[in-house]
């Protein structure tokens, strides 16, 4: 991107030390019920995008992270995946807070908070290939030779025979 050659050092390396920040608690949210991991690695491409193109470049060809990240830049849009786990664990840590006896106005607090974040999940699209069947997750079966005996693997609707 050509924003991050306008920018002096420091602000360089503060982005930097941001996009490791966030990379760092979203890995870390991945196996951590309470923390989400999808608004860090977001803040984390964003701040790489100015700060470091090395770093930028990884995240979005990295094949465990790439993938909810070029859904959300091309899109705007959460994978159904993700928004079910998501609102799964927002669910649970509502559940976590009445079972640890925390105060009725943190619980109420955190109701509001957990409706508002998980209406806007479910209210994003998502990503147009999400079920799109591609080279990539054509699974190869012993007796196919051709295309159409793939096709006909993967999606058995096309054949009506």
């Amino acid at each position: 991107m050509p924003v991050h050659s306008t920018l002096s050092q420091p602000v360089k390396a503060g982005y930097l030390v941001l996009a490791c920040l966030s990379l760092l608690i979203g890995v870390v949210g991945i196996v951590t019920p309470l923390l989400p991991t999808t608004p860090f690695l977001l803040l984390s491409a964003w701040s790489a995008a100015k700060g470091s193109p090395r770093l930028h470049q990884w995240l979005t060809t990295h094949p465990g992270l790439s993938k909810p990240l070029r859904a959300w830049q091309q899109d705007r849009a959460i994978p159904s995946s993700a928004k079910r786990l998501a609102i799964l664990m927002l669910a649970s840590s509502w559940l976590l807070l009445i079972l640890l006896g925390f105060h009725w106005a943190i619980i109420s607090a955190a109701s509001c908070l957990f409706a508002l974040i998980g209406a806007f999940i479910f209210t994003r699209p998502s990503p147009q290939d999400e079920n799109c069947i591609t080279p990539d997750n054509i699974t190869m079966y012993k007796g196919c030779k051709v295309y159409s005996d793939i096709r006909a693997y993967a999606d058995p609707e096309v054949f009506h025979e």
